[in-house]
């Protein structure tokens, strides 16, 4: 039962339908004609009535109802009405019985049934009057308001809620199954559910979507917080529990471990950077040699070294992120320069923190890997092991054994591939127009200006050049107008300096360039997003959804007399792409947090993808913009905080790709770009071994959603779906045996059995089928 999404289908569908899903299971769908609230507020002039003393007069309520019967029967399919007595926030109906009572009288052929929901649909599957089937999304307005600006509004809580999501779906929940299961340790069972419990705080839709008071949603950032350190701090004490921070004897915290962590089902190879303290004091770098867990020689370098006079600060050999690591190490470097810098003449004295790359080879699916930074005893010949080559850069571009990269001032690059010589110029290229709409939608002005990079001047800085990767970065200033215009018909005169820092990378082996763009957001009433020209003739849009990839169509119907024509957006997950038709190769922007993505052709079909950034706005709602036909969508109230101003970091990226997107793996690249591995720092005494692949499965046409403990028995669940609409085979082997398998539904409960192979379970998938397992483990 639902109220919004429908196109010109609905016309012939009718209000009662059969919807049918991608794997072909369907389910009864009522759309409610008026809205959810179509019959809210019986016997009062207007709907906010209902919260005061207003008289109810049961003749309203009859002639209300009237006119409601009049709208079902221009698309309802049988005589079984829906007439739903409520709305967002009312009181229970006042005189209901006397409501009934005038309108059992007036209409003396019609049954009033005062009910639950699951009752109409009981009646409406005993009447036997729905035979329609649709299949497809519900994203359109032909009806009703769809509200897609809220897609991009506060875009701030999408990055918040997509690296919460994150930190408990891909990393916690599939690592502590491998530390329970494999290394013996306790299940953190009451932490994660504490965890999604306060992330659900967060999912009311207005909540999430971004379209409440700035109270509501200052309320909301200590919750991601919480569920990001929550998650974070028991990742952190399985590691060190893998990788000790001390030895049980002070002489065996010289020998360092820098622990590898792998939380995705698949074999990976990753260049890793990791800042690492040397304790205690006095090392010879000159002998410090790196080793796998085989003790063969694994080539490193040291990007930076650093003396440090030991105080009080942040334990870095505990995070888990080098970037985190980075960011706070140089707060502390231009804050204590004096204590931070020390001459390498001090070496004796200071804490050595060292900036170490390196290629870790084949990690383990689901698991990890340990490395051994070693000082070779004296006298011992080191020879240097350079690291692998592949990356080389120059003043303005980056090259790999994949991809050549030209980059410019203005933060855009140009990209050839090797192999084909196909060349995509002008990506990345900021496009910044007038926002007059609200929380709920983007509107231009009837005066419209389009401010973009292009010809911007700016500097460049190559700020990697290490052998496995190298990064450049542009620095310019976009000057936008600093608001709207005090009639919001156009854009003010006042120009105002937003800096951007956009850096640019590519690493050994890869063909995903790596984007990472820093704004500070200066002005108001805006949407600023980012063009990739793809050169890509094509009429689909292909989008990561749940559980399902979207193919959408480019061009959008006129929509002039529906309720809120179309607006040319389109949600996301991981990615959107396109693909030249016959799959010949195509172009993917991946993503995190950033859900809002346009495919706009040229006049010659080429297809440029848009990804929004910020969506700057002033009003929860208003009344006077023309993508929304001058309606109200909430309440009239200005929320300040919606203009996003100050310093807006995001991440995305691009990757070429040939073949079609499943051939190419562009689920299974996004998925390895949007989930790093994590690092930590330890000791070799009482270290556990790595190398052991918890789950792994055979194929790129599935991809997993979750990998967790059961919630109320000893064994795991492990949930994946067909990405094609064709069938596919798929084998889960496991690095312990399995002693039963059950096909369990999303609450977890067991549906049938399956047959086992020892530490494999060989499985059927249906196309576009969702599939969820639960396995009893030999441990």
């Amino acid at each position: 039962i639902y109220t919004r999404g429908n196109g010109a289908e609905i016309d012939e569908l009718g209000h009662e339908y059969w919807r049918q899903a991608p794997n072909g299971s369907e389910v009864l769908a009522i759309n409610q004609c008026g809205g959810y609230c179509n019959a809210g507020a019986l016997g009062l002039e207007e709907g906010w009535n209902a919260h005061t003393q207003r008289e109810v007069d049961p003749a309203r309520a009859v002639e209300q109802i009237r006119r409601l019967f009049d709208q079902l029967a221009v698309r309802s399919r049988g005589d079984v009405y829906l007439v739903s007595n409520g709305c967002d926030h009312y009181p229970p109906q006042r005189k209901l019985g006397l409501i009934l009572d005038a309108l059992s009288r007036e209409f003396p052929r019609t049954e009033f049934i005062h009910a639950s929901l699951a009752d109409y649909l009981r009646a409406v599957r005993a009447a036997g009057f729905v035979t329609h089937r649709h299949s497809g999304e519900l994203a359109q307005g032909r009806l009703h308001f769809i509200l897609s600006g809220v897609w991009s509004a506060r875009m701030y809580l999408k990055q918040q809620n997509d690296a919460a999501e994150t930190m408990l779906a891909q990393y916690l929940e599939p690592f502590a199954s491998y530390t329970h299961f494999v290394c013996g340790m306790p299940y953190p069972s009451g932490l994660a559910t504490y965890a999604w419990k306060l992330l659900l705080e967060n999912h009311p839709h207005d909540s999430i979507c971004g379209c409440s008071t700035d109270e509501v949603h200052r309320d909301m950032g200590p919750r991601f917080d919480g569920v990001c350190q929550t998650a974070e701090q028991e990742l952190r004490n399985q590691l060190t529990r893998l990788a000790p921070s001390f030895g049980r004897e002070s002489a065996a915290d010289r020998d360092t471990i820098v622990c590898v962590a792998n939380p995705l089902p698949t074999r990976r190879t990753e260049v890793v950077d990791r800042l690492v303290v040397l304790q205690p004091l006095g090392y010879d770098l000159e002998r410090l040699q790196l080793f796998d867990e085989s003790g063969h020689p694994v080539p490193f370098t040291v990007v930076d070294a650093c003396y440090v006079e030991r105080f009080w600060g942040i334990d870095y050999r505990t995070q888990l992120s080098f970037g985190n690591q980075q960011e706070q190490f140089q707060v502390y470097r231009e804050r204590f320069s004096e204590r931070m810098d020390r001459p390498p003449s001090q070496g004796d004295t200071s804490d050595c923190y060292l900036t170490i790359q390196f290629v870790a080879g084949d990690l383990p699916a689901l698991g990890h890997a340990n490395y051994f930074l070693r000082e070779v005893e004296p006298g011992t010949e080191v020879e240097p092991i350079p690291l692998p080559a592949g990356v080389t850069v120059t003043d303005d571009t980056i090259e790999n054994e994949i991809l050549l990269l030209t980059m410019h001032p203005n933060g855009t690059f140009d990209v050839t591939e090797k192999e084909t010589g196909r060349r995509y110029p002008g990506l990345n290229l900021l496009e910044d127009t007038e926002d007059i709409g609200d929380e709920y939608d983007y509107s231009p002005s009837t005066e419209t200006e389009t401010v973009t990079a292009a010809g911007m001047s700016g500097r460049l800085t190559v700020v990697e050049r290490t052998g496995p990767a190298g990064a450049i970065e542009a620095s310019f200033e976009l000057m936008l107008p600093r608001c709207l215009h005090d009639d919001r018909t156009r854009r003010s005169a006042e120009r105002i300096p937003c800096a951007v820092t956009t850096r640019v990378r590519l690493t050994r082996g890869s063909p995903v360039i790596d984007i990472e763009t820093i704004v500070e957001n200066r002005a108001e009433d805006h949407r600023l997003r980012v063009g990739f020209p793809t050169g890509v003739v094509t009429d689909t849009v292909i989008s990561d959804g749940h559980f399902y990839v979207n193919h959408r169509p480019i061009e959008q119907p006129d929509g002039a007399d529906w309720v809120q024509p179309p607006s040319g957006t389109y949600p996301q997950r991981d990615f959107t792409l396109v693909q030249a038709d016959g799959g010949g190769h195509g172009v993917a922007v991946l993503n995190r947090g950033l859900p809002e993505i346009e495919a706009t052709p040229d006049p010659e079909g080429a297809v440029t993808l848009f990804l929004t950034l910020v969506r700057s706005v002033g009003w929860l709602s208003r009344d006077d913009f023309p993508t929304r036909k001058f309606a109200n969508a909430g309440p009239t109230i200005p929320t300040p905080d919606a203009q996003c101003q100050g310093r807006l970091r995001y991440n995305y990226a691009v990757l070429p790709f040939a073949g079609d997107y499943l051939a190419g793996d562009v689920k299974g690249i996004a998925q390895r770009w949007r989930v790093p591995v994590l690092t930590i720092q330890g000791v070799e005494d009482n270290h556990m071994p790595g190398g052991v692949s918890f789950l792994e499965k055979a194929t790129s046409l599935t991809a997993f959603s979750a990998v967790k403990r059961h919630e109320t028995r000893d064994t795991l669940v492990v949930r994946l779906y067909n990405l094609t609409s064709q069938p596919v085979e798929e084998t889960i082997t496991l690095a312990v045996g399995v002693s039963a398998a059950w096909r369990v539904n999303l609450l977890e409960e067991r549906e049938g059995e399956l047959q086992v192979d020892g530490r494999s379970v060989r499985i059927s998938l249906d196309p576009h089928r969702i599939v969820t397992l639960e396995l009893a483990l030999i441990t």
